[in-house]
């Protein structure tokens, strides 16, 4: 059916009319977090296994040098240029989230569009953060559509195509015509592997950096007539039709009332989300014990069937991490590290860390269970953490809020602070000017001529 009253053309038309006036202040602040934040995601995942295998292999392609690979002193295609920082975007755990889904919304847009500046000869600031906002929104509000999450279904996100190829088409001044088929075409770029988190497997930071590349090689082609799926989403063999039972379309009836950028969540630890309260509550629990933080029997960690799933079960694979990715979604190992450390950071997911005896010893003192009474409206859902110290004293802590939420947030000059400690561990450290110049870059993103000055600040 070509009906334009179904959601695939309600979702173009509102991508194509979307302008920087029609936007609230509230989320265009939230653009700025976010860009900052990916920024430094890219940065430090250029350190990140894997990914100098996938820069090699583009390196070795080659091709017209259009656009920046972040970090690595080197220009390819633009389509190439998003797969490789779409994929350090990623590879460290790092990037923004929302807390009542599993979607990283920022770790393929942004990366999508610097490329699609650098590839066109420029992107105003406006315009980056319209279709920035745009973007998230999309890949928001599919997300809310599905009726199991992917922590529920396996399918990792496989919507998430949907919201970089909405950035794309509205960053290139598309009407809604085209619009929608760069989204149809984008539904052919569509990945979804979940079983990859739960393996630990490189292959799923691959994915934001394979439906970077979709996004931009969709909105590329439709410019040049190519067409896409009309129907993408509800069609016969549309996404919502073909992968998702029972879709939630009332998600998509209310385009433009709200942007949903507005609830993303900037990530202070470089771990999976689901393990962030806890980790909050034992960061908490140390602060207020001091030198006895240590000095407890157990530790006894609830929270839903699906957190204890993805970061928690099998014990024995999560007490002893074997590899930056499987400690990254470790609930036993990275509540471990808190309390030795004191912080979770970069560093103590590198393999000096993980193997670190200590943290391993209290570890082995932590147990975690799966509890249906955890669930919330919240995709992390609750946790509560009950510490039986030496004494034989109980202390119970409870968490359904992880701090760098839209309640809890990370303003500019925190999100800054997290993006200086991330360009540091870049493969090639930024001199402190350069890191300085993007904090105040991207905190006056809406008056840039052309935000490729960001790709040239990065180096």
């Amino acid at each position: 059916m070509n009906n334009k009253s179904d959601p695939a053309h309600r979702l173009a038309a509102h991508v194509a009319a979307t302008k920087f006036s029609h936007l609230p202040l509230a989320a265009v602040q939230s653009a700025k977090r976010s860009t900052l934040d990916t920024l430094g995601a890219m940065l430090a995942g250029t350190a990140a296994p894997g990914i100098g295998t996938i820069v090699a292999m583009a390196r070795g392609w080659g091709g017209n040098p259009e656009a920046s690979v972040f970090g690595y002193d080197l220009k390819l295609p633009g389509p190439m240029a998003a797969w490789c920082n779409g994929s350090m975007a990623r590879a460290l755990e790092v990037d923004d989230c929302v807390d009542f889904l599993p979607v990283h919304p920022s770790a393929s847009c942004v990366p999508a569009l610097l490329a699609l500046a650098q590839t066109l000869g420029g992107l105003s600031g406006r315009d980056f953060l319209t279709a920035l906002v745009v973007g998230q929104d999309v890949i928001i509000r599919m997300g809310q559509t599905v009726r199991l999450n992917a922590m529920q279904s396996g399918r990792n996100n496989m919507f998430k195509i949907f919201g970089p190829a909405a950035a794309i088409a509205n960053a290139m001044g598309q009407d809604a015509d085209k619009t929608l088929h760069t989204l149809g075409i984008s539904f052919s770029h569509a990945v979804g592997d979940g079983q990859c988190a739960i393996d630990g497997a490189l292959s799923l930071r691959l994915q934001q950096g394979i439906v970077a590349q979709g996004a931009l090689l969709s909105g590329l082609l439709s410019e040049q007539e190519f067409t896409g799926a009309r129907d993408f989403l509800t069609g016969p063999y549309g996404y919502l039709t073909a992968f998702e039972p029972d879709p939630r379309l009332e998600y998509l009836d209310d385009l433009g009332a709200k942007f949903m950028g507005e609830e993303i969540s900037i990530k202070p630890y470089a771990t999976c989300r689901a393990t962030h309260a806890a980790i909050d509550l034992a960061l908490d629990w140390r602060a207020s014990v001091g030198d006895e933080h240590l000095d407890f029997a157990k530790i006894k960690i609830e929270v839903s069937p699906e957190v204890d799933n993805l970061v928690g079960s099998p014990r024995d694979k999560h007490l002893r991490p074997a590899s930056p990715a499987a400690a990254q979604f470790s609930l036993l190992y990275s509540v471990a590290a808190a309390l030795v450390r004191g912080r979770v950071s970069i560093e103590e997911i590198q393999p000096s860390s993980f193997t670190d005896q200590s943290i391993l010893d209290v570890a082995e003192r932590i147990s975690i269970t799966g509890d249906e009474g955890m669930r919330t409206d919240k995709v992390v859902g609750c946790t509560r953490i009950q510490i039986e110290r030496r004494d034989g004293k109980t202390v119970t802590l409870v968490s359904d809020d992880p701090s760098g939420s839209p309640t809890k947030p990370l303003d500019y000059d925190k999100c800054a602070d997290k993006f200086r400690a991330l360009a540091a561990n870049a493969i090639k450290p930024l001199e402190a000017c350069q890191i300085e110049e993007i904090v105040d870059l991207v905190s006056r993103l809406d008056t840039l001529d052309d935000v490729s000055v960001i790709a040239g600040a990065l180096g």
